[in-house]
């Protein structure tokens, strides 16, 4: 402590000021540290006594890139309980029957198909002095929309994915996000029954809705898992926690691996 007693004052302050940036590059790296990305290989988990039909496992794998994230069996209805999977259903309001069915028959009428659809041709066609007017009419003040609308005229959603070799061509995304609603709409129905709020019956009629949406629009994996990914960049947050280079990662993988259902599974 004496070589302390015996400095200058503004040798005190250059001192205070080494701690002080010291300390942010340390609290700096150890946050880059937390914030890095889970980038975890695919397992394709299954039950010994799962016993769905071929149908049925067609179904659940198109939620496949979120049933790797959060680890959960490919070939049960049975979804995951645990704390975190009650955060995520009362974060998306579906913690009650009433709430559940609310969003599902918004996403099975509508969905983020209703965003991007409209959005999207509006762009195509409409000159850019009628599209505040349009935007207006159709969503009035709405924080999704603007999104939507930034991201696909700022061409940010279409460069991350080209970027990624997730989608090659600008005309992949004519395909529209049908893919992302089909998967919210199982994963959402697996949840809801895991969580005994509606019945394996009511579970399997929302889940085969989800299918047949799929079915209507896609004609091959290769097309789902495009329009999947697409509905999912646009409509994620720009999350800073990784989160979205993890989803990325299952979902390059789910493309890939030969153990993949989208690989073992046909169209």
């Amino acid at each position: 402590m004496q070589m302390f007693e015996n400095l200058p004052w503004y040798g005190y302050v250059i001192l205070i000021i080494g701690i002080a940036s010291y300390a942010i590059r340390y609290f700096k790296k150890a946050k880059e540290s937390y914030d890095e990305p889970d980038l975890e290989n695919v397992k394709f988990r299954k039950d010994v006594n799962g016993n769905l039909n071929e149908t049925q496992l067609f179904s659940l794998s198109l939620d496949a890139v979120t049933n790797e994230w959060w680890k959960v069996n490919t070939n049960t209805l049975f979804f995951k309980k645990g704390t975190h999977a009650d955060n995520y259903i009362e974060g998306w309001g579906i913690d009650t029957a009433e709430g559940y069915w609310g969003l599902t028959n918004y996403f099975m009428e509508d969905g983020r198909r209703w965003y991007f659809d409209f959005i999207y041709n509006m762009l195509k066609t409409e000159p850019e002095a009628n599209w505040d007017n349009l935007m207006n009419q159709k969503f009035g003040k709405n924080e999704r929309a603007e999104r939507y609308l930034n991201s696909l005229k700022s061409g940010k959603a279409i460069g991350t994915l080209k970027s990624k070799g997730f989608i090659t061509f600008d005309s992949e995304l004519d395909k529209g996000v049908a893919a992302y609603d089909s998967s919210v709409l199982v994963g959402h129905a697996r949840r809801a029954y895991t969580a005994e709020l509606i019945s394996e019956q009511q579970a399997w009629e929302v889940i085969n809705f989800a299918t047949q949406l799929a079915k209507d629009n896609f004609s091959s994996w290769d097309e789902f898992g495009k329009s999947y990914i697409l509905g999912f960049t646009l409509d994620i947050r720009d999350r800073k926690d990784g989160f979205l280079e993890e989803m990325y990662h299952m979902y390059k993988q789910i493309q890939e691996n030969p153990q993949s259902p989208w690989n073992t599974i046909n169209w």
